[in-house]
């Protein structure tokens, strides 16, 4: 049985980006007791990952706002940001330097962080594996898109949309899960020139890390049961 991911909750979610992100499916005892003999009798588990595209934006202020990237691309009125603050490259690194095994409860698995990003429609529209890379024990979690997000009356968040699937042995998931995970601000973007620039990058950065926790913790939990 699958269950969708209920999206209203998300309030002012950006353009579409999380239309029919994934279901989820729990996999039972008898599936993890495969994993197990599959990663003796075989070969070892494999975690692969990737990170995203660089930072996007969206702004809902009194008077205007919601045009996508307009403070990414510096349009009159919208918050100025710094140049690239989350790079592809910086949330590989970010990710590489987290225990993204235990964070994912995927404890052995060994893991690969990817260079380049995979697009969201191949992301959307892959069934099955986004590599040919592991064995039949294996998993993958790719970042589909990164958000900072202002809104004049609720303030500002990094928001990542995940997704996630794992392989018991067969082309076919034994689960798929996408969700967002949102994570307060507030010292990124740096507001006066007196701020420190480099304290707002570094809460962004560590935003990000705190993202692949909430999205860990996300996974874990129960499905939720339909009404």
């Amino acid at each position: 049985m699958t269950e969708k991911i209920g999206w209203g909750r998300l309030r002012k979610a950006p353009i579409g980006l999380l239309a029919a992100l994934a279901v989820s499916v729990p996999w039972t005892a008898t599936a993890q007791d495969a994993t197990a003999s599959l990663a003796t009798a075989t070969s070892p588990c494999t975690l692969h990952i990737w990170p995203g595209s660089p930072l996007r934006s969206t702004f809902y202020g009194w008077l205007h706002g919601g045009i996508v990237d307009g403070a990414v691309n510096g349009r009159q009125g919208y918050p100025k940001l710094p140049r690239a603050p989350l790079d592809t490259a910086t949330q590989q690194a970010v990710l590489a330097s987290l225990d993204l095994p235990t964070i994912l409860g995927l404890t052995g698995y060994q893991v690969t962080v990817h260079a380049d990003t995979l697009d969201s429609r191949t992301l959307r529209n892959t069934p099955g594996r986004y590599t040919a890379e592991g064995g039949p024990c294996h998993a993958e979690l790719a970042v589909d898109d990164v958000f900072f997000q202002e809104d004049s009356f609720s303030g500002r968040y990094l928001k990542v949309i995940y997704r996630f699937k794992r392989f018991d042995g067969s082309e076919t998931p034994t689960r798929s899960f996408g969700t967002i995970a949102t994570e307060k601000l507030t010292l990124f973007p740096p507001a006066k020139p007196e701020d420190d620039p480099q304290a707002a990058l570094g809460e962004l950065r560590h935003a990000f890390a705190e993202s692949v926790e909430t999205f860990g913790r996300q996974l874990a939990a129960p499905p939720r049961k339909k009404n």
